[in-house]
């Protein structure tokens, strides 16, 4: 199948070129913007574990996300069938997992969003925003300082 390339407008970014199969389709939107459900996930680096998510129905809508276990090692999220059906997975191992990132002016300050993740199906291309039924905080700083650090 032929993958086409597309121009698209970027918040941050400018214009930029992605592939046709870069597009995530969100089943539901994501929490607030139900309607915009067209993103793809820019990184500078395959390896990254920061990245946005850029609407491709809202040049200005962009999220910040961060690989939850770049921060969060034992991180293990747990679906309802709701979830997992819809996305078209037997179980949470065949998702990709990410987490929204709020980035304050200090960046000790930072927190990601471990309760409610975006879930996304690598081979459909796929997306939800979903409420683990682990317990997570909604607000997880992203740096802890170390014991005895000044900051």
């Amino acid at each position: 199948m032929y993958n086409e390339k597309m121009k698209i407008t970027t918040r941050d970014f400018g214009e930029i070129e992605v592939q046709e199969n870069d597009i995530i389709n969100f089943i539901c939107g994501m929490y607030g913007f139900e309607d915009k459900k067209r993103y793809v996930l820019l990184k500078d680096n395959p390896d990254d574990d920061i990245m946005f998510l850029q609407s491709l129905d809202d040049v200005e809508l962009s999220f910040v996300l961060i690989d939850p276990y770049a921060i969060f090692r034992d991180y293990n999220p747990d679906l309802n069938e709701e979830d997992l059906e819809e996305l078209g997975v037997k179980d949470g191992t065949e998702l990709k997992f990410l987490t929204i990132a709020i980035i304050k002016e200090d960046i000790r300050d930072s927190v990601v969003n471990l309760k409610s993740p975006i879930a996304i199906s690598p081979a459909t291309r796929t997306a939800k925003q979903v409420i683990l039924q682990n317990t997570y905080p909604l607000r997880y700083k992203m740096m802890v300082a170390e014991e005895g650090e000044k900051c």
